[in-house]
């Protein structure tokens, strides 16, 4: 049994204990009603969300649709932080192989790497945040076009990446593009080849991704490519192919879609080695990843969710993944100031479409 489905296990058994305990059969008020994924849908519209929504089921898609000011779902859009998720399964690839080791040190694969007290940190720090790594968030403006123009992953990994330390590596949690920015600046130092290269050879490329691509230098935004607001204007120029690892990647709804089903499949990692990556630590936080419990109702079955965020400017998308049932929900907002993050505590404006997506039993 892989360690998703006993956490599973483990998690519905307490709840039932739990619920039988607090909740008496007789006073029990009755089940809220769940509404179809067209519903479900429609409210979201209703509060006035602007972008793209997709759901699925394993190969079945049950919904694909635009709203408000985008209305092509073929429209191409930046994946942000889903790069990370790549950059992550990048890694697994490596130790799989035996060329890396989650729990061994930067220091021991980059001995020379600039930041004395980062070479401390584990490769498994560096993937969960808990790295103490110099923070580039803290000054945004690094990664707009007036300030930066450049894609060098080396030259962001031993400059502004290798600046002092935040923390002592693993004493606390602090969410960071420079952590993935030198992780992809290691793979390409034990590959001796490039990040996008790795990205189309090991990610774009098993999953029949078609429509995808990384930013660069030379093409550091696309004209064509879903554009948002931020703080009710447009968007600032973003130079997105500063972000590298972290963040560079783009490509479509249909694209996103292959790529988890190609993760759910297992076509990029063993078993072992999912399980190793989608396991929560004490707050959820998993390698690339959040996993936790959700409720499909509220009298129903809980699944897992692995769970990957991004965010660049006006452009946020929350991507959900249940992998036990295959379910695929996947969330374009064009509002950068729209809160997505509440899907984990059964809140927030994805949480009734996901519920209705794991309650769908037709497809489209």
């Amino acid at each position: 049994m892989s360690y998703l489905h006993r956490h599973l296990a483990i998690f519905t058994t307490l709840t039932i204990a739990a619920s039988s305990l607090l909740s008496p059969v007789s006073h029990a008020a009755p089940a809220k009603a769940i509404p179809t994924l067209e519903e479900a849908a429609k409210n979201l519209k209703n509060t006035g969300f602007q972008g793209l929504v997709f759901a699925a089921r394993g190969d079945k898609v049950l919904l694909e649709k635009s709203f408000g000011n985008i209305t092509d779902t073929k429209q191409t859009f930046r994946y942000a932080s889903i790069t990370k998720q790549m950059t992550a399964i990048l890694i697994m690839q490596e130790v799989e192989a035996g060329k890396l080791q989650l729990d061994q040190t930067l220091g021991h694969y980059w001995p020379d790497y600039p930041n004395v007290q980062a070479r401390g940190a584990t490769l498994r720090q560096l993937l969960t945040h808990y790295s103490g790594l110099y923070n580039e968030m803290v000054n945004p403006a690094v990664h707009m076009m007036d300030a930066n123009s450049g894609d060098d992953i080396q030259k962001f990994a031993t400059g502004l990446c290798a600046g002092p330390s935040n923390a002592t590596p693993g004493s606390k949690f602090d969410y960071n593009n420079c952590d993935y920015i030198v992780l992809g600046a290691l793979l390409e130092k034990i590959n001796k080849q490039s990040f996008s290269s790795l990205l189309q050879q090991r990610i774009f490329s098993p999953a029949g991704m078609q429509n995808v691509g990384y930013y660069t230098a030379a093409q550091p935004d696309v004209k064509t490519h879903i554009h948002g607001t931020l703080g009710g204007k447009p968007e600032p120029a973003v130079n997105f192919a500063s972000y590298g690892p972290a963040g560079g990647s783009f490509g479509t709804l249909r694209d996103l879609y292959a790529f988890d089903l190609t993760f759910m499949r297992g076509k990029y990692l063993s078993a072992k080695s999912c399980d190793e990556m989608v396991k929560p630590n004490n707050v959820g936080g998993a390698i690339g990843v959040w996993s936790y419990p959700f409720k499909a109702s509220d009298d129903g079955a809980t699944a897992m969710i692995v769970e990957r965020q991004g965010w660049i400017a006006g452009v946020r998308i929350l991507n959900l993944v249940d992998l036990q049932n295959q379910n695929i929900l996947i969330i374009v907002s064009t509002n950068g100031d729209l809160d997505l993050s509440q899907t984990w505590s059964n809140k927030g404006i994805a949480a009734d479409l996901l519920r209705s997506l794991m309650n769908t039993t037709n497809a489209r």
